[in-house]
């Protein structure tokens, strides 16, 4: 049967030809049972299948391998890892901060390397990320960042940029400055998960598709087409956590937007001057971040422009985006480029970030239920999920190494408000930043104390 782009929910998972195989078929019993075939329940199949080469090991998931977020985002293979590193350092110190930030550095050659290796073509280009800033205030935002990021032990692979520095390596209009991280490279996402479906199958495990898990519990994964037994269950689903009972409020669904570009006309692409695809991504509050495609076409994504929030942690599941943000995220573009406010958008889609009650991810097991569990990437999910893969195999198989002793592992969390006090609280923060984006643009000198607010209110 013919496959048509309607039928699936980003241009990323009808590109890599996406399709559902291999649906549960009645009961089993394994050793593992993963649940979410996204880039976390696929990460920690391969190094569980690394680790442990006799273990029987099941994937479960609803629609197909990476139809949620894995499949849906602006494809940002990155070292930075979002989360606030004071609360981290409750547990270890500065220098379990700076572990995690070294931890995210191996991470982006690991799952290079394992593209090469494993023969995956995700259309991965090291390019390096670069942060800029286009107004004064923005500036100080940025080189803050930088610094912070700096002090707390990244201190590898970044450089502060002027704004000609930041010009040479991409055209963008009325750059005053930014820094780089050469831990950073594009990837087709759909493909990455695509790929790294096909190597998990060859290695042995069974990767159900399109078989939903109704409950999780110890010992066991209730699906629609049979129960699976295992001692060891998994839990990798991201912001469909809070579909599963009991789960409603562990972390809050935040839709964003992505479009693509038609590809930049060959007259204009000397201006862009974006030579290298590098990874981009501005200094407002509600930032926009891109990645230019093979063929010279930008997938143009953001945090807070027009996010969406269903009342009662509601999720989509099609991808389809409305006109309005097309029309904002069109804006960063031009914003970017001025030269190509001609040029259209080809496609549109979005997904569900899971965004946990202090912004910070985690890695989870408990011994005693056998019940593990990782996520609340808050948007960095590319990378970070090959970590949560090789930190969770290393402790559901009892292992003791550097890993399992980062901070983001059994860290404690605590759970979102009750409606209406979270969705009050975040289209409050959305609002305030925006609010705040305005008046920095206008002339501030530095950033707006409405983007402080903003974050009060959320304790982002």
């Amino acid at each position: 049967m013919d496959m048509h782009r309607e039928d699936l929910p980003s241009y990323w998972l009808y590109a890599a030809e996406a399709r559902a195989s291999d649906a549960l078929q009645g009961d089993r019993e394994v050793d593992y049972c993963i649940v979410g075939a996204g880039l976390t329940g696929l990460w920690t199949a391969y190094y569980l299948s690394v680790a442990d080469p006799g273990a029987r090991i099941a994937v479960v998931e609803r629609r197909m391998a990476g139809f949620g977020a894995s499949g849906r985002n602006a494809g940002w293979l990155s070292s930075e890892f979002d989360g606030r590193f004071e609360d981290m350092a409750e547990r270890g110190g500065r220098a379990a901060v700076a572990a995690m930030h070294h931890a995210m550095n191996e991470t982006f050659d690991v799952v290079v390397e394992t593209c090469r290796a494993e023969g995956i073509d995700a259309d991965l280009h090291h390019g390096g990320i670069i942060r800029f800033a286009q107004n004064r205030a923005q500036l100080v935002r940025v080189r803050a960042a930088f610094e912070k990021r700096q002090a707390w032990g990244a201190d590898a692979g970044y450089s502060w940029l002027s704004g000609g520095e930041v010009r040479e390596r991409v055209g963008v209009h009325g750059v005053l400055g930014g820094y780089a991280n050469e831990y950073g490279a594009r990837v087709q996402p759909a493909k990455l998960v695509r790929g790294l479906l096909e190597v998990v199958r060859r290695r042995g495990v069974r990767v159900h598709e399109d078989t939903e898990a109704q409950r999780i519990e110890p010992g066991r994964v209730v699906t629609a087409r049979g129960t699976i037994t295992a001692p060891i269950v998994v839990r990798g689903v991201e912001a469909y956590l809070v579909g599963l009972p009991g789960h409603r409020r562990d972390v809050l669904p935040m839709q964003s937007s992505v479009i693509l570009t038609e590809p930049i006309p060959a007259e204009l692409r000397p201006g862009v001057a974006w030579s290298n695809a590098e990874l981009i991504a501005d200094g407002a509050n509600a930032y926009a971040a891109a990645q230019l495609t093979p063929d010279w076409r930008i997938v143009m994504g953001a945090r807070g422009i027009l996010p969406k929030y269903g009342y009662g942690s509601t999720l989509d599941h099609e991808g389809v985006t409305t006109e309005r943000a097309r029309r904002h995220l069109f804006e960063a573009v031009v914003n970017w480029f001025p030269q190509l406010r001609d040029l259209g958008i080809s496609d549109s889609w979005c997904g569900v970030l899971a965004i946990p009650r202090d912004w910070t991810p985690s890695v989870d097991f408990d011994p005693a239920t056998g019940l593990a569990g990782a996520g609340g990437y808050v948007g960095s999910g590319v990378s970070t999920t090959n970590l949560a893969g090789r930190t969770l195999a290393d402790l559901v198989t009892g292992k003791s190494t550097e890993l399992t002793t980062l901070p983001w592992v059994n860290r404690p969390t605590r759970r979102w408000e009750p409606e209406p006090l979270r969705w009050a609280g975040v289209n409050a923060m959305t609002k305030l930043y925006r609010a705040a984006d305005r008046r920095e643009q206008a002339g501030l000198d530095r950033p707006s104390r409405l983007s402080r607010i903003g974050a009060m209110v959320t304790g982002r």
